[in-house]
């Protein structure tokens, strides 16, 4: 498996823990339970910064673009699918954000809108994410030729010292575990 292939994949699994706390402060909400707008502010800066930012930006400006070099096309084909994912998503974030902010405000029906908005996002992302396991990432690995690997695998790390930061990748982990421990009662 290549390098930068494996850690999309590992990406993945964090984000999927990702989406087992939000799923879970979704059905609290659907129920009618507190759940605190820290909780659900912290959720939306994991997705945005680390699914979003760290994970599709890697996927968007490196992957893609390489998959691209060798044959794919941009505008139709699994690349665009991806893309249409990944637009889909943020607007759904867009309504988790204005959701969260009605709910700090006492929104009493805001909690109902954040739920049903996240179910959304969890169903593409998770959907999304099959597609790029079990199709899409193959795709990349029989396309993209052994001898560029050494150099997108440069530009992966690249991202995560120089555009996010290490430091912020951990943190945005440790905020993902803290959540976890408190919304799924584990640690």
């Amino acid at each position: 498996m290549m390098e930068p292939i494996r850690i999309l994949r590992e990406e993945h699994d964090n984000i999927l823990r990702g989406l087992e706390v939000l799923e879970a402060c979704s059905e609290k909400l659907r129920d009618r339970q507190a759940v605190r707008p820290e909780t659900l502010e912290g959720l939306i800066e994991f997705f945005r910064l680390y699914a979003d930012r760290t994970h599709h930006g890697k996927e968007e400006d490196l992957l893609f673009p390489a998959m691209i070099e060798h044959g794919f096309a941009r505008e139709a084909g699994p690349i665009h699918c991806m893309l249409a994912d990944h637009e889909n998503n943020r607007a759904l974030t867009r309504g988790m954000i204005e959701a969260a902010a009605q709910h700090r405000a006492g929104d009493q029906g805001a909690g109902l809108r954040f739920a049903a908005t996240a179910d959304r996002y969890i169903a593409v992302l998770r959907d999304h994410i099959q597609k790029e396991n079990l199709v899409l990432f193959e795709m990349a690995e029989n396309a993209i030729p052994a001898a560029d690997e050494p150099q997108l695998l440069a530009r992966f790390h690249e991202v995560d010292r120089v555009k996010i930061g290490e430091g912020e990748i951990k943190r945005l982990l440790k905020l993902r575990d803290s959540l976890a421990a408190v919304e799924l009662r584990c640690c």
